[in-house]
């Protein structure tokens, strides 16, 4: 009799335990934090861009970040909706962006390196990489991320109003099974940071 109570108060516990793991999210990807300006402003109205790879996997990102980013009390949207389908990245298209909706914070995701410093010798990339002064068409290339496998992003955050970088992280997700866990694992990652660090209002 015991033990039937015991297993009958186990299997009503089930659900909650369930729930408690989907709200704990995915186990995060690895972080190294490469820019964090302490004195930052939090941020309310953000928009999410992401240009990792098809416009499937871009979406889905960016779905994703959004969501994520509003379940921690911000108001988000994807690139996408805003500019439409298979937009292209360019500093004109991102400023019609920003006024039409009042932005205030920009994300921006990459796949670390898809910046070609080779395209234009004098322009910065890597760590010195500007979303708000220089255009990288590059990026609007297909980089077919349609396998799953070992990748690494870089994130950055701008303020929409001083139009500057106040952080920055790459995280590195390894041996993933499928393209969907990728994105998931990412999408919680870069919106936890962001949450831990205090950028969200």
């Amino acid at each position: 009799m015991l033990t039937f109570r015991l297993q009958t108060r186990f299997i009503a516990l089930l659900p909650a335990l369930a729930l408690a793991a989907c709200a704990a999210g995915p186990k995060p990807a690895t972080v190294i934090r490469t820019v964090f300006d302490p004195d930052q402003a939090r941020y309310a109205n953000i928009l999410v861009i992401s240009v990792t790879g098809d416009y499937a996997t871009r979406a889905s990102f960016e779905r994703q970040v959004a969501r994520l980013l509003a379940d921690h009390g911000a108001t988000a949207a994807a690139y996408y909706t805003v500019i439409g389908r298979n937009p292209q990245l360019t500093r004109s298209f991102l400023e019609d962006a920003i006024r039409s909706r009042e932005y205030d914070g920009v994300l921006f995701t990459r796949v670390k390196g898809q910046e070609q410093e080779e395209l234009a010798p004098m322009r910065p990339v890597g760590a010195a990489f500007n979303l708000f002064e220089y255009d990288y068409p590059e990026l609007n290339r297909d980089i077919g991320i349609r396998q799953a496998g070992s990748y690494n992003f870089v994130t950055e955050f701008y303020s929409a109003l001083g139009r500057r970088k106040v952080w920055a992280i790459e995280t590195l997700s390894t041996d993933k099974d499928s393209i969907d866990e990728l994105i998931t694992e990412q999408a919680f990652t870069i919106a936890n940071q962001l949450r831990v660090d205090g950028l969200i209002r």
